[in-house]
């Protein structure tokens, strides 16, 4: 799967863990160039899987977390898309020693490449395409109208074709299911337990990985009415009144601190803007300005009434205490389980490897 951004890598592993529910005799072998630690963190210790660390995807070159370099992106995404499948030697000898009969793609065309060169059945699970991406820049960049051309051919290859809501442009013959989110493994309670913060604060979750917030909010928020936490770089756990930092790599499962959260403020992407409409919690998400998928996923945000999106000045300035004031004074939230579209494509795809 593409590792541009977590959200295809945290609907993988939700979809192998409910494959995993229905079928224990099968063996995942999961490329992307993600670190092995994460694979260990989401999914479950009697699911069979190994690793093979891989790029597997150009995407965007990014410069920041929310800026990106297209000329180096384009020169990037040349090279990729012109590399044979036969040169990847090392991966094809791993996937002839497990036996692979199947390949599912998180938007990476690699893996469909390397599918169509084995002949063995393949599936796409996407919410968009790096063609749909690219479009509005050919007129700049005329070289993309051939990259584009060349994706669309790749994607249009595979005979399963499966959209995750909210998706960005609806494909004919490609099926569609409700969001993919992993799942909740602990009660909130618990979590505000194991970070010794009282059950009657509210909860901020701050996760903009990549971008300072805590150095430029923390003179802010001291005497705020909320508890926040930080998700950063910090080593260990911290707790200093009402701001607790939070390793990234914590043993704690993100998805539960999100539910055990009143809001949370983070990057606009797939996995997070899911995350939270999973667990009913409003999200302040800061915008991608320049990349397409956000204003579909800004437009679900809204739609479905978890939150709203703000600009990066928006999300690190004085006046941003306002946005909770405004939309966390009404009581406290009642989750309802939502529907996981997991389990529609755990079923479509044994189905289709069975068959």
């Amino acid at each position: 799967m593409s590792s541009h951004g977590l959200g295809h890598a945290t609907r993988t592993a939700s979809v192998i863990e409910e494959i995993h529910a229905s079928r224990k005799d099968i063996h995942f072998l999961i490329i992307s160039d993600l670190p092995s630690l994460f694979w260990q963190k989401n999914l479950d210790q009697a699911i069979p899987f190994t690793t093979y660390r891989l790029k597997t995807d150009i995407g965007l070159f990014q410069t920041d977390p929310l800026q990106f370099d297209l000329i180096k992106s384009v020169d990037l995404i040349n090279q990729y898309l012109s590399k044979p499948a036969d040169q990847y030697g090392e991966l094809l000898k791993t996937m002839e020693k497990y036996n692979l009969c199947h390949v599912a793609c998180d938007i990476s065309p690699l893996g469909i490449i390397i599918a169509n060169y084995l002949g063995i059945k393949k599936t796409l699970i996407e919410n968009f395409t790096w063609d749909w991406i690219y479009q509005p820049y050919i007129k700049a960049f005329p070289s993309l109208k051939n990259i584009c051309t060349t994706l669309q051919e790749i994607f249009a290859s595979v005979t399963l074709r499966i959209q995750v809501t909210p998706f960005c442009e609806k494909v004919h013959g490609a099926i569609a299911v409700k969001p993919i989110h992993r799942s909740f493994r602990m009660d909130p309670g618990l979590i505000r337990k194991k970070l010794n913060i009282k059950d009657s604060k509210k909860l901020i979750l701050v996760a903009a990985n990549g971008i300072d917030c805590y150095s430029n909010l923390k003179g802010l928020i001291k005497h705020s009415p909320y508890h926040f936490i930080f998700c950063g770089e910090n080593k260990k756990v911290e707790i200093n009144k009402n701001i607790t930092l939070v390793p990234l790599n914590s043993s704690l499962h993100f998805p539960d601190l999100i539910r055990a959260s009143s809001a949370v403020v983070g990057k606009v992407g797939y996995g997070m803007t899911v995350e939270c409409w999973a667990a009913e919690t409003h999200f302040f998400g800061i915008m991608r300005e320049n990349f397409r998928e956000s204003e579909v996923l800004k437009k679900f945000i809204i739609n479905q009434q978890i939150g709203k999106g703000l600009t990066l000045d928006e999300a690190t300035s004085l006046d941003w205490s306002i946005h909770f004031n405004e939309q966390l004074k009404e009581s406290e939230k009642v989750i309802s389980p939502r529907e996981n579209g997991n389990r529609m494509v755990a079923q479509t795809m044994i189905q289709f490897a069975d068959g």
